[in-house]
């Protein structure tokens, strides 16, 4: 009997281990399963994200592929994204860049930004806005050249009055106008952190609403330029560019450095960093060309600039840390401006943020590489 008992002792611990061990493998596939679970969810929504950050196939969500096209810079967007901007009526608007208008609002925000002389050999710029949002100024006032470029965008046109011409020339041309003289608050409103006139702001969503009550809609057709796929390989890319544009006022020269690291040019005017106010960030821009016109004085006391913008001239592109040297065509006010190299062939610019500046022909630029 003792030798019986003996055996069904060794039989029932025998049990418990084996249960034991039983449990120890489920433990073990639990953990190891949750693990590599954990990291296959984790690089599937890497990948997910990097193809489209609305993308998501671990909950469930459609990944989305950036193929819609931003029409003023070639930016990619997803369609659900584009689906937030794409019937916005595009706004022309008029920013200055006084010395004691600096650091400005919303420069970083735009699509486009043409810099252009103003009187005093201080510049302007005309900021197109499509697809961000931003508050924006301070505000300056119109000049004729200014609609020739927005008439490209049948924008929007927000300004503070302008000179006796440019403001005929509105009515002229039926500009979709969001002139401050007729509007006032709180469409703009001054802020009492500057000194007038440097002190005047509005911001896009102001804008779009009084364009919307004025029956200013989008979308509007805009020929787009052609963009290409930016230079990916940095060893590719040079380790130094440098562009210099000598507008004459005080701290008003204009200088891009080349950052090989973002493969985009960097800001800076009046020896200092160009910084927009709201972002805090240095102002970049992926292409920057540089469109060549004949300038000359007219008016009373020959005291207002002209520009000659429609026809063709000299124009330098400059993308990837190199120059393409061209010529720039507009046929008439409300055609686009293309550019084309040595061979007349339409330059392709890089995808991102352009800049375009505007210099009298008599400029000549100082290009370090």
């Amino acid at each position: 009997m003792k030798p019986f008992k003996l055996l069904i002792r060794k039989f029932k611990a025998s049990s418990r281990r084996r249960k034991s061990f039983v449990l120890l493998v489920l433990l073990l596939f639990i953990i190891i399963s949750g693990g590599l679970g954990f990291l296959v969810a984790s690089n599937l929504q890497a990948a997910n994200k990097a193809f489209s950050p609305l993308g998501n196939l671990i909950t469930g969500e459609p990944r989305e592929p950036r193929n819609f096209p931003n029409p003023i810079n070639g930016i990619l967007f997803t369609q659900s994204e584009a689906d937030k901007w794409k019937s916005n009526l595009p706004l022309a608007v008029v920013i200055e860049n006084h010395i004691d208008a600096r650091p400005q609002s919303g420069l970083g925000k735009a699509d486009l930004i043409y810099e252009v002389l103003a009187e005093g050999g201080i510049t302007r710029f005309l900021g197109i806005y499509l697809s961000e949002g931003s508050k924006l100024g301070p505000v300056r006032s119109n000049r004729p050249y200014f609609l020739d470029w927005l008439s490209e965008y049948d924008a929007g046109y927000a300004h503070i009055g302008g000179s006796p011409t440019a403001q005929a020339l509105v009515k002229t041309y039926n500009i979709r106008d969001l002139d401050q003289f007729g509007l006032g608050a709180p469409t703009y409103e001054r802020s009492a952190a500057r000194a007038a006139p440097h002190n005047v702001y509005t911001t896009t969503k102001k804008l779009r609403s009084v364009a919307k009550s004025r029956g200013f809609k989008g979308p509007v057709e805009i020929d787009s330029w052609q963009f290409a796929d930016e230079e990916s390989s940095p060893s590719a890319r040079p380790k130094k560019f440098e562009l210099g544009i000598p507008y004459p006022a005080f701290k008003m020269d204009v200088l891009w450095k080349y950052d090989k690291k973002s493969n985009a040019y960097l800001r800076f005017v009046g020896g200092s960093a160009h910084k927009d106010t709201e972002s805090k960030k240095q102002i970049s821009a992926k292409t920057i060309i540089a469109q060549f016109v004949v300038t000359s004085l007219e008016g009373t006391g020959k005291s207002r600039l002209k520009m000659k913008n429609i026809g063709s001239g000299k124009a330098q592109v400059f993308k990837d840390g190199k120059v393409i040297k061209g010529t720039w065509k507009k046929k008439d006010r409300n055609a686009r401006t293309k550019f084309f190299d040595s061979k007349g062939k339409e330059i392709t610019l890089n995808r991102g943020k352009i800049w375009v500046e505007i210099v009298p022909t008599e400029y000549k630029l100082s290009i370090k590489e």
